[in-house]
C-alpha cells in the first residue's frame, strides 16, 4: 500500500513538474514568435518544438483496441507520439490525428520508426471497436488504447495532460489537453507538438530525433 502510494505521488509530481515546464516554454515561445513572425511567409516552416530540457516519460499499461494489454515500454527502437483525445471530439482530436497522418507520410520510410498512441479520455463511449474503426481512418498503424478512468487519468497525471467531462448525461463533451507528447527511446519526452504544429513541422522534428544517436 505504502510503495503504492510513493508510486502514485511519483507520477502526480512528475506530471505537475512537465505541466510547469510545459507552461514556461509555451509562454517563452510565444514571445519568440511575436519578434519573428513579421520577417516569416506563410510557407515558413516556424521554430522547432523541442523542450529546453527533456523530461521523464511515466511507464504505462493499457489496453488495445485489439483487446490486448499493451505497455509502452514494449515498442523498442520507436518513438512514441501520445495523444490523449476522444472519437466524438468534433474537433482537436481529427485535426491532430489528421495533422500526425500527413506527418508520417512526410517521414517516408521513417515512418515505421513512430508508433502513435491514442488514449482514449472518454472511456465509457470508446469501445474497442469504434476506437479500431475511427482510427483506420487516420493509418493502419496507429493504435487505440484504453482502460478504467482512473486508469487513464493516472496515466494522463504522468504525462501532465488533464481532462474532464462536461455533461454526466446525454451528448457531452470532454475537455482534454490538446497537445501531443513525444516519447524518445530512453522513456524521455524532448518535445511535444501543441495544437498549431503543422504536419511539415511535426516531420521535421521527429526527423531530427530520429537521428540523434543519443535518443
Amino acid at each position: 500500500m505504502r510503495n503504492h502510494l510513493l508510486k502514485r505521488t511519483f507520477q502526480a509530481f512528475s506530471g505537475v513538474l512537465l505541466g510547469l515546464v510545459l507552461v514556461f516554454w509555451v509562454l517563452s515561445r510565444a514571445t519568440t514568435t511575436a519578434t519573428t513572425t513579421a520577417t516569416t511567409t506563410d510557407s515558413d516552416v516556424g521554430s522547432d518544438y523541442f523542450l529546453p530540457q527533456s523530461l521523464p516519460a511515466p511507464v504505462f499499461s493499457l489496453q488495445s483496441h485489439a483487446g490486448t494489454p499493451v505497455s509502452s515500454n514494449e515498442f523498442p527502437g520507436k518513438i512514441l507520439a501520445v495523444f490523449f483525445g476522444y472519437t466524438s471530439c468534433p474537433d482537436i482530436c481529427p485535426l491532430t490525428l489528421s495533422h500526425l497522418s500527413q506527418a508520417l507520410v512526410e517521414l517516408g520510410e521513417n515512418a515505421g520508426r513512430v508508433q502513435v498512441l491514442f488514449v482514449t479520455v472518454d472511456p465509457e463511449r470508446d469501445t474497442a471497436s469504434r476506437m479500431k474503426e475511427y482510427l483506420a481512418a487516420f493509418g493502419p498503424s496507429f493504435l487505440g488504447l484504453r482502460g478504467e478512468e482512473a486508469e487513464i487519468r493516472v496515466v494522463a497525471d504522468g504525462f501532465g495532460a488533464y481532462f474532464r467531462k462536461n455533461n454526466e448525461e446525454g451528448n457531452y463533451t470532454v475537455d482534454h489537453t490538446a497537445r501531443v507528447f513525444i516519447v524518445d527511446g530512453s522513456a524521455r519526452i524532448p518535445l511535444t507538438f501543441p495544437l498549431e504544429a503543422t504536419p511539415l513541422e511535426m516531420a521535421r522534428d521527429l526527423t531530427l530525433l530520429l537521428e540523434d544517436p543519443s535518443g
